[in-house]
């Protein structure tokens, strides 16, 4: 069997470290697993809206890819082309797409519109107004925010979205909430630990230890998790703040702004990017791990590597996030107040952990997984 995995990235984000993963471990069982990504692609790229989902030259290259394959695993395809799915099946492959976000449908990616707030779903005048200036590309940002929307290039992203439906043979979803708001039918196959994670060592005396470990970003809700933490008493607890600050809306102002508010904020203590590697070692210095998203989740993988290290979770009620995590302590999503109150919860129960959760491994996901391509 011959499988060529399609992401936009390898490294960085939950769904390419899952993709990766996935490889390594295919090949270790035997399959030809080959990759294909924005690195095979040579020459310049197209460029505006219509570039960001349909690429003459992503399809170029892929179709030379593409000539032999038994199965194409596509994981995402931004920056790529949606066209990759239908070239793949005629080229006979069976095509099997893992939905790891809301991008196949929203161009945003996490169904938040361009105010920050949650989308009640995809509809052409809607998506019109919220992506105004990226739809006039490559005119000035300054100039095209004062141009009508246009629902044209939003109609022909519809239409290759129902392309790739057409095309796939399976969509497998982490969650099945993933699932439902895009409207397809999938099974729903639950992401594994990416590597053994052990159980947290026995925590030492002293205040509670809370954990964010993600993007500095609006949709991930680290702004909702300082403010709740810097109304507990001086001492309750220690906060640690990690992970990489990417641009939102094409900046970065609005992460570093929190930064230095963080860093200023008594109790908490302030890290970049760190590798997957690394993460272990985050988890078994916390004793809760908090995921306050305003957007609707799929299944964040550090979800499943806090529970098997034995952390207590505390997140937002949206998304998949009941569903692939049914251990955590819920609260209503983008308000600060249920999130501070569960805070002081915690901080009375004080340190110590939960009993690890078990989770499949990476092997034993993608036994399934060959046994569906099989299929």
């Amino acid at each position: 069997m011959r499988v060529l995995q399609v992401s936009h990235a390898w490294a960085g984000g939950g769904s390419a470290l899952y993709a990766a993963a996935l490889g390594d471990e295919l090949r270790r069982q035997g399959v030809r697993a080959d990759r294909f990504g924005p690195a095979d692609v040579p020459g310049r790229r197209a460029r505006g809206f219509g570039g960001s989902f349909a690429d003459p030259a992503v399809e170029a290259a892929f179709t030379e890819r593409v000539s032999g394959v038994d199965v194409v695993h596509v994981h995402h395809l931004s920056g790529l082309s949606l066209g990759v799915p239908a070239l793949a099946a005629a080229a006979g492959a069976r095509v099997f797409v893992t939905l790891h976000d809301y991008w196949f449908s929203c161009a945003r990616g996490q169904l938040i519109d361009a105010q920050g707030q949650r989308c009640v779903g995809p509809t052409p005048s809607r998506c019109a107004a919220c992506l105004a200036p990226h739809l006039w590309a490559p005119v000035p940002s300054t100039v095209a925010r004062r141009l009508p929307p246009r629902e044209a290039p939003i109609r022909d992203r519809e239409a290759a979205w129902a392309g790739v439906k057409r095309a796939t043979t399976a969509f497998f979803a982490p969650s099945g909430w993933v699932a439902r708001r895009l409207g397809v039918e999938a099974e729903v196959v639950p992401l594994p630990l990416l590597r053994p994670v052990p159980a947290a060592p026995i925590a030492p005396p002293g205040p509670l230890r809370v954990l964010f470990l993600g993007a500095w970003i609006p949709p991930k809700g680290p702004h909702l998790l300082l403010d709740a933490f810097s109304s507990l008493p001086a001492g309750a607890a220690t906060l640690r703040m990690v992970g990489p600050s990417p641009p939102f809306n094409g900046s970065t102002t609005w992460a570093t702004a929190l930064r230095s508010r963080a860093m200023a904020t008594p109790g908490v203590s302030v890290g970049g990017e760190v590798s997957h590697a690394a993460v272990i070692a985050e988890l078994h210095e916390a004793d809760l791990l908090v995921l306050p998203s305003t957007w609707e989740e799929n299944a964040p993988l550090v979800l499943g590597e806090a529970l098997a290290a034995g952390l207590r979770v505390l997140a937002s009620d949206v998304g998949g996030v009941r569903e692939v995590a049914p251990e955590a302590r819920l609260v209503e999503a983008g308000e600060v107040a249920p999130l501070r109150a569960a805070l002081v919860d915690e901080v009375r129960r004080g340190r110590g952990r939960n009993v690890p959760v078990v989770r499949q491994s990476l092997a034993e996901h993608v036994a399934t997984l060959r046994s569906r391509y099989r299929e």
